[in-house]
C-alpha cells in the first residue's frame, strides 16, 4: 500500500512540475519555476508561447471591450528566436491614450526590443513616433507607387473671367517686400510646419496657370508688335522708293 502511495506522489509531483495536456492537435505543456505555458513547445520562454499556430481572442457578449483587450498584455511571435515581433497593450497610465497596441521587433525573443509601430485608442497610428496626432504619423521615408489626395477645390478659378490677375509690377513688389510669391508659404513656415501636399499642389498649379496667362498675354503683345514692325518696314520702303525716284 505504501509503495502505491509513493508511486502516486512521485507521478503527481512530476505532473505538477511539468504538466502536459495531450490534445488531437498537439501537446500543451507547463514548466516549473516561471509558470510558463507552451503550446506546441516543451520549453516556453514566456507566460504563453505558441509555436507554429495562430491565436484567436473573441469578444463575446459577456466580455466587455476592456477585458477583451487586456486579456493579452504581451504577445510574442518568434521565428526560431532569431527575429520576432511582440505586441502589447497601452493603458492610460502610459500617458498617450486609453488602450492601444504597440508593435516591437527584436533580435532575440526576450531582449533588444525596439518599438516600430503604435496604434492608439483613438485610431491614430504612429510608425517611429510614440504619440501620433494624425491618423498616420511616420517618422521616416514613405515609398509608394502612388499617392492619392482628396481635394475640396482646385485652381482653375484662375481661368474664369472674374479672376483678377495680378500685374507683373504687383508680383515684383510682393517679391521685393516679402521674399516669396503671393499665397505661397515662406521658408520659415515650411521648415516649422511642413507642407500639405494637396494644398501646395493646388497653389503651385495656381502659379502655373497665372504664368500661362502672362505668357499668352505676352505672346499677343509680341504678335501685335511684330505686325506693327512689319507695317513700319513696308512704309519705310515706300518712303525710300519715293525719295530715290526724285
Amino acid at each position: 500500500m505504501k509503495t502505491k502511495v509513493y508511486i502516486f506522489l512521485a507521478v503527481f509531483c512530476y505532473w505538477a512540475v511539468n504538466a502536459q495536456i495531450h490534445t488531437p492537435s498537439g501537446i500543451i505543456q507547463g514548466t516549473s519555476g516561471n509558470a510558463n505555458v507552451g503550446i506546441g513547445t516543451g520549453s516556453p520562454m514566456a507566460k504563453l508561447q505558441v509555436d507554429n499556430g495562430n491565436i484567436l481572442v473573441r469578444n463575446f457578449a459577456n466580455v466587455d471591450n476592456q477585458s477583451a483587450i487586456m486579456i493579452a498584455h504581451s504577445i510574442n511571435i518568434t521565428n526560431y528566436d532569431t527575429f520576432g515581433t511582440s505586441v502589447r497593450t497601452i493603458t492610460e497610465s502610459a500617458g498617450y491614450n486609453t488602450y492601444g497596441l504597440q508593435f516591437f521587433t527584436q533580435e532575440t525573443h526576450a531582449t533588444g526590443q525596439t518599438e516600430k509601430l503604435r496604434i492608439l485608442g483613438n485610431g491614430n497610428v504612429g510608425i517611429g513616433k510614440m504619440n501620433p496626432t494624425n491618423k498616420l504619423d511616420v517618422n521616416g521615408t514613405i515609398h509608394s507607387k502612388e499617392v492619392k489626395v482628396d481635394m475640396t477645390g482646385w485652381s482653375d478659378f484662375v481661368f474664369k473671367k472674374e479672376y483678377k490677375l495680378p500685374t507683373l509690377e504687383e508680383v515684383e513688389k510682393h517679391i521685393t517686400e516679402k521674399g516669396h510669391l503671393v499665397n505661397i508659404p515662406n521658408e520659415e513656415e515650411v521648415l516649422k510646419n511642413g507642407i500639405n501636399l494637396g494644398e501646395m499642389n493646388a497653389k503651385l498649379l495656381q502659379k502655373i496657370e497665372e504664368l500661362t496667362l502672362y505668357v499668352i498675354e505676352q505672346g499677343k503683345k509680341n504678335e501685335k508688335q511684330a505686325g506693327e514692325i512689319e507695317f513700319l518696314k513696308k512704309k519705310l520702303l515706300r518712303i525710300e522708293k519715293v525719295t530715290n525716284s526724285k
